[in-house]
């Protein structure tokens, strides 16, 4: 691109080239270019303001090319004539040059009697936003045109003069952010102040719509993750892992060793860098982990078994990223929560073959339940006092002795949480009317939740993962 290096006619029109210079674009430099003109450069894009004197008059060329193949994004000239008329121009070439770095662009309403005492608002909330590198969009209208189109904007602000209407406008945009300006902010246009009560709005709606673990399902995700779980079992141990960045599966592997040690650890690392990534790439790693009880770990250089809670912070720090530690049947809860649509109140259950032992999940009413350490669900010696038909170890290693197990297990959850659904997993007990039968020798039949076999324990533990950790950066 070039542009013809021309002086800046008016004082309003310099005055013009100096507040473009004052903008901080997220990702994007602004800076002197040739002549009067101004250069703007980003990894995806570049662009120009360019500056013609022609006729006494100053002519204004916005441009913005793709820096793969020099292709138009966003293309106008204009004479300059009006200043607020100049800033909304230069602001649409910087929305669709956030839209080129895959920014969301938060669309906001602001509305009165009619639109008109709001237009200089809404102008002036633009030109804040974008100075402090918001990528937040205003427009002014009435509020009989809010209800009407409000459902396709994240917030509707309502000014003082309409707030007897702020219930009316709430139950016509169910799921929108709606909230009332105070006087003393709308009166003295305090943009700043409008701006932080609205990214507080936001925060606490996404928080709040974040308590349920489904709203992963319809979460416009801008953040990347990368879900571990680490599963031991009486012959082998896997580290299985997915990365996620912007909604789309980026990678995704599995590790199989005799033991989860110190070299666990680093096949782990090295595999993912082949992939082409680094933790330090997301904007959190979630692990799902047998125990969270043991300060002693693999990752601390001890071999004494596998990470616990007490790496998170140590973690963090290496890694320069946040990382959270889930006990995997927590996150195994988590996942088959989510899949499903019909229960709000489950149970996960897994039981190895060979292992008297078993893990259990709660979610309850949407949340995960993890009890205190982290330790809700893991029994080991609980099962000595279960009265089976044949010895422990026995149980273990027999289709009768699992049925028989699970079902006692699964008594002291129904007896406890009443869970609306129990989820299954156990390659010895694949048919669910068996277990329902010898779950009704136990506790009442109308008490036994719906049974429902999981076959891919790893893919839901993963998924619930990523829920987990989806929810606490929206939290955070």
């Amino acid at each position: 691109m070039t542009g013809c290096a021309m002086d800046v006619h008016g004082d309003e029109a310099a005055a013009y080239r100096e507040w473009i210079l004052s903008q901080s674009i997220d990702g994007c430099g602004i800076e002197e270019g040739e002549g009067q003109n101004l250069v703007l450069r980003c990894e995806v894009a570049n662009g120009e303001v360019n500056f013609y004197a022609i006729d006494d008059q100053t002519v204004v060329e916005l441009r913005l090319e793709s820096a793969k193949d020099g292709s138009s994004l966003f293309f106008l000239h204009f004479e300059f004539q009006e200043m607020e008329r100049a800033k909304k121009l230069f602001l649409e070439m910087v929305e669709t040059l956030d839209k080129c770095l895959n920014r969301e662009v938060r669309h906001v309403l602001l509305c009165c009697t009619c639109g008109m005492t709001t237009t200089f608002f809404a102008n002036k909330l633009n030109e804040t936003a974008r100075e402090h590198g918001a990528a937040y969009d205003f427009c002014a209208t009435s509020v009989e045109d809010a209800m009407q189109r409000g459902s396709g904007f994240v917030a509707v602000l309502i000014a003082p003069q309409v707030g007897h209407r702020l219930r009316e406008v709430r139950e016509a945009l169910p799921g929108v952010v709606v909230l009332e300006l105070p006087a003393s902010v709308f009166g003295s246009y305090d943009v700043n102040a409008a701006l932080h009560i609205l990214v507080d709005a936001l925060h606490e709606a996404r928080r709040t719509a974040g308590s349920d673990l489904r709203f992963v399902r319809g979460y416009d995700n801008t953040k990347s993750v990368l879900a571990v779980s680490y599963v031991h079992r009486a012959d082998e141990s896997t580290i299985s892992y997915v990365a996620m960045s912007e909604g789309e599966e980026r990678a995704r592997g599995m590790i199989v060793r005799d033991t989860l040690d110190e070299g666990a650890i680093r096949d782990f690392l090295s595999t993912l860098r082949l992939e082409g990534f680094e933790p330090q790439d997301f904007d959190a790693v979630g692990m799902a982990l047998p125990l969270m009880m043991s300060r002693e770990s693999a990752l601390a250089g001890s071999g004494a078994g596998v990470p616990s809670a007490d790496d998170a912070e140590r973690l963090s720090r290496t890694w320069g990223v946040p990382v959270y530690v889930d006990n995997n049947a927590t996150a195994a809860a988590a996942g088959c929560y989510v899949v499903q649509q019909e229960f709000d109140n489950i149970v996960f259950h897994a039981q190895s073959i060979g292992e008297i032992g078993c893990e259990q999940g709660y979610v309850l009413d949407g949340k995960p339940h993890v009890g205190r350490r982290g330790r809700d669900g893991s029994f080991i010696r609980f099962a000595e006092r279960f009265k089976l038909s044949m010895d422990l170890e026995d149980a273990a290693w027999r289709f009768d002795g699992m049925r028989e197990l699970v079902a006692h297990y699964l008594g002291a959850a129904i007896c406890t949480v009443a869970p609306d659904a129990a989820f299954v997993w156990c390659d010895f007990l694949p048919d669910m009317e068996e277990l329902h039968e010898e779950l009704a020798q136990i506790v009442p039949e109308d008490s036994i939740p719906e049974l429902i076999p999981v076959s891919d324990c790893d893919g839901l533990t993963l998924m619930g993962e990523m829920a987990l950790c989806l929810q606490r950066l929206v939290e955070s």
